[in-house]
């Protein structure tokens, strides 16, 4: 934080504490877009022992991640971290699952993951907003923020 003072108008820095919470947005941004991917793959997957369902899981590059669970669930099903902090990986380490995303030529496509990532396209910008309505509201409300415009105004 810096502070100056102008024509007797006293101006506050906060960029520094403003960029921690826009990176910590998009990282909890990108792991809630996930999880929304993640859920909706599951609902769409094809079941027959439900191993592929429960296979479907989200990594984050900052080390959250979900874990196989349900019907047929593995524990060895873990899909790779992403190295970036801020990506986030949703899928599913199970073999045959690019069969029953694309096909074979003896057997019909059966696509979940494609579909869940399109509909959270349209999904993502809410996640994001409300996301930023939150961590943004906690910056903006709290006491020493107000205090410190109460200060400005008054000198």
């Amino acid at each position: 934080m810096r502070r100056s003072q102008k024509d007797g108008v006293l101006f506050e820095w906060n960029g520094d504490e403003v960029k921690k919470i826009a990176e910590r947005l998009a990282e909890k941004s990108s792991f809630e877009i996930g999880l929304f991917v993640e859920g909706q793959a599951k609902l769409l997957a094809p079941v027959d022992t439900g191993r592929l369902r429960s296979s479907i899981t989200t990594a984050s590059g900052f080390g959250q991640r979900t874990k196989p669970t349900g019907k047929g669930a593995v524990g060895t099903d873990i899909i790779a971290s992403p190295k970036d902090k801020l990506e986030t990986f949703v899928g599913t380490p199970v073999d045959y699952a690019p069969y029953m995303e694309y096909g074979t030529v003896k057997t019909n496509a059966q696509p979940f993951l494609r579909p869940a990532l399109d509909t959270a396209k349209g999904r993502a910008p809410y996640i994001v907003q409300v996301g930023a309505k939150r961590e943004f509201g906690e910056y903006l409300n709290s006491k020493a923020t107000f205090a410190q415009t109460n200060e400005a105004f008054s000198e």
